[in-house]
């Protein structure tokens, strides 16, 4: 006996979609919350950590959502992790992958939308504020790494042993 087909097939492919680069994204930001925490730049470092769990946070939301909706979530991760060790290719990778997140959330949530789950699109409008917030975030990094320099990795780096002598 054939199954019915699920008349949210087109939202569980988006939400699949979304569900395996935000897993990518989470482990990429985590190898750079390692990475940074490891040179001592403990302020991009806790950056990045909240910004890989927060993607991870979108991860189980939109599991759920899957699940709800009679699809199987796909946890396999869209892509390998870089190893991107220079803190400038760092935030312009992470910028690029927000902005490239911004616009397919955008464009999932009008397509949730056209197939009338209107939930869903919901979801995704959420989550593409999240991604433009941690754009802005990163945004912000690459400037103050532009203006301030290899400066503005020292303080960091100063900061962290200043704490670590004085714990």
């Amino acid at each position: 006996m054939d199954q019915p087909e699920n008349k949210y097939a087109a939202s569980v492919a988006l939400l699949n979609d979304a569900l395996r680069k935000e897993i990518a994204t989470s482990l990429q930001y985590m190898y750079f919350h390692v990475r940074l925490e490891d040179a001592g730049y403990q302020y991009l470092a806790q950056s990045m950590f909240r910004i890989s769990i927060a993607e991870m946070h979108h991860a189980e939301h939109i599991a759920g959502r899957i699940l709800f909706l009679g699809g199987d979530a796909d946890m396999n991760p869209y892509e390998p992790t870089r190893q991107i060790t220079d803190v400038e290719e760092m935030l312009k990778f992470a910028s690029a992958v927000e902005a490239s997140t911004v616009d397919s959330y955008n464009a999932a949530a009008r397509a949730a939308a056209e197939a009338g789950d209107s939930v869903t699109s919901r979801m995704f409008q959420d989550m593409a504020a999240d991604e433009e917030r941690h754009l802005d975030d990163f945004r912000t990094e690459e400037k103050n790494l532009h203006e301030y320099g290899d400066l503005y990795l020292t303080m960091q780096a100063v900061g962290r042993s200043r704490e670590r002598s004085e714990g």
